[in-house]
């Protein structure tokens, strides 16, 4: 069954409907499914874990670190030192672009992980309701339609509406509530997004107290935490103030430096008693000498230290070139829970 098939049944489930309903749906009774049934909706559905929509573009990423501004104009340095017959200095400032060019793509490579740190929310295994027998599975191989147990102090592994029991969860990890919620079988509130349903259990959630069973509707990538885990991939990209600034910054060194080399080729000339190709040679090991080849290491180098501390803390970056715009913010505005939105 193709991918567009397997999501089309998984949608039309509606987790609000009557048990009974919710049953006939997704061909399940409360005896659970057989281990024959379970890996042949595997095949269909998929595994139940979040996954990356789309690879790392490892040449592009790369590439957007080598034509960095400052990158930009090491290169003219770079350049200019080969003409100027200084090839040590070269080969330098070459090895200084190369090397930060990695150093930074293996940050941005570690600070991306938004994905793997919700993977970290969801258990291993689970106890599942299969051949009218419990047991325990990897919590990777559940689908929609099984029968689950909901424990005090595990964690829940996919989506499910409750249809016996009632437990305590932690909605901290969808919510921001850090208030424990009572969620029961026997209740019929269906008022309000779905987060706020008090019959069902989410992904990644905590159950405190309390026992019951419940009903898979919902796994992997189709779940509320894999649906945060797709927006966190759709993110848009724009120029923090840092970025903004070093762009200012290299046009003002390039033009500066551009200037100085200019004017000094008549003036070597005229006023020192300079050959012209002296001059010439003198103007562009002046161009090198305005060009800050420690400055481009440098930033990197402070910004990837403040990651590293806010990783310590439990604060997740995606972008290094953030840090900078975080550590300037004098005044933080949010709601009760601590949560910062844009009410979407």
């Amino acid at each position: 069954m193709s991918e567009a098939v397997a999501d089309s049944e998984s949608d039309a489930v509606n987790p609000r409907e009557s048990v009974e309903r919710m049953f006939r749906d997704l061909r399940s009774d409360r005896q659970g499914l057989s281990a024959r049934e379970a890996e042949r909706r595997s095949v269909v559905h998929g595994s139940n874990e979040l996954q990356r929509r789309r690879g790392r573009e490892w040449p592009g990423e790369i590439l957007g670190q080598l034509t960095h501004p400052l990158a930009l104009l090491l290169w003219v340095a770079a350049g200019l030192a080969v003409v100027s017959g200084a090839s040590p200095l070269a080969v330098a400032i070459v090895l200084v672009i190369l090397v930060n060019a990695l150093f930074a793509f293996v940050q941005e490579l570690h600070a991306e992980q938004a994905v793997e740190a919700l993977s970290a929310f969801l258990p291993e295994t689970a106890t599942v309701v299969r051949d009218r027998f419990e047991q325990v599975v990897d919590a990777r191989t559940l689908v929609p339609g099984d029968v689950i147990i909901l424990d005090e102090g595990r964690r829940v592994s996919a989506d499910v509406r409750l249809i016996s029991g009632s437990v305590q969860v932690d909605l901290s990890t969808l919510t921001g509530e850090s208030v424990p919620v009572t969620v029961s079988a026997d209740s019929t509130s269906n008022a309000g997004p779905l987060v706020s349903a008090r019959d069902i259990a989410f992904s990644g959630t905590d159950v405190l107290g309390g026992k019951a069973t419940g009903l898979v509707f919902a796994t992997g990538m189709r779940t509320e935490i894999g649906r945060i885990a797709a927006l966190s991939q759709r993110v848009g990209r724009d120029e923090s103030p840092l970025e903004k600034q070093v762009k200012k910054i290299a046009w003002l060194i390039a033009c500066v430096a551009v200037v100085m080399g200019a004017a000094f080729i008549p003036l070597g000339s005229l006023i020192a008693g300079l050959s012209w190709g002296d001059s010439i040679n003198f103007a562009i090991g002046l161009l090198v000498a305005n060009v800050p080849e420690g400055l481009l290491p440098i930033i990197t180098l402070a910004l990837a230290v403040g990651v590293r501390t806010l990783a310590k803390r439990g604060a997740l970056v995606k972008r290094i070139s953030a840090v900078e715009t975080l550590g300037s913010t004098s005044v933080i505005c949010t709601d009760k829970t601590g949560t910062l939105t844009q009410n979407r």
